[in-house]
Formats: C-alpha cells, structure tokens, sequence
C-alpha cells in the first residue's frame, strides 16, 4: 500500500514539473512570434537621421552611439538586450534614436526597468 501512494505521489510530482516546464516554455518564446511593430513606434523613429545618440545591439547589449554615423559607440550599457521584449530587440536592431540627452537618459531609464 505505501509504494502504491510513493508511486502515485511520485507521478503526481513528475506531471507538475512537465507542467511547469512546458508554461515556462511558453512564455519565454511567446514574444518571438511578435507581430511586426506598431505603426505608431515605426512613424515615431522614422525620419530621425538628425539624431544626437541612437541605441543600438552590440554583443547583446544596449549600445549607445553618437548620430547614426558613428561606427563605435560612445558607451556600452549593461542592459542585456535578451532580457528585452522582442519589439524593443527589433527596435535595437534598427537604431532607437534620441534627440539629446534627455531623451537618452530616458530611454536608458525605460529599456532598464
């Protein structure tokens, strides 16, 4: 009778942590088939080439560099671009302007959090 229940508990055991792998799964990769970005961030960074700083990926982190030319950045943040929504990842990916530095710091401040 007792190796019945061991067994039975054991099974028990075994479901939740399929369950629970299965739903951390999930919510990891649920942000990776993000529909494309909303029209209203694609306007809001379009036609800012006259940017002072724009944000960037590098090696995974957020970089920050001076105008859309600049080849090395300025500075390179310890936000790791993974911890990220996938929408500020492909946001990175094409350069989030800032106007000056206000703005940057509040980015910085926003991709933080």
């Amino acid at each position: 009778m007792l190796r019945k229940i061991k067994s039975v508990l054991l099974l028990c055991l075994m479901a939740g942590a399929a369950m629970a792998v299965n739903g951390a799964w999930h919510s990891i990769h649920r942000g990776q088939a993000a529909a494309a970005l909303p029209a209203e961030l694609t306007v809001r960074f379009a036609g800012r080439e006259d940017a002072a700083y724009i944000l960037r990926d590098l090696g995974g982190y957020v970089a920050v560099y001076e105008g859309r030319k600049a080849r090395d950045p300025a500075e390179v943040t310890a936000i790791e671009t993974a911890c990220l929504r996938a929408s500020d990842r492909r946001l990175l990916k094409e350069g989030i302007p800032a106007a000056d530095s206000r703005e940057l710091l509040g980015l910085l401040e926003d991709l933080g959090s």
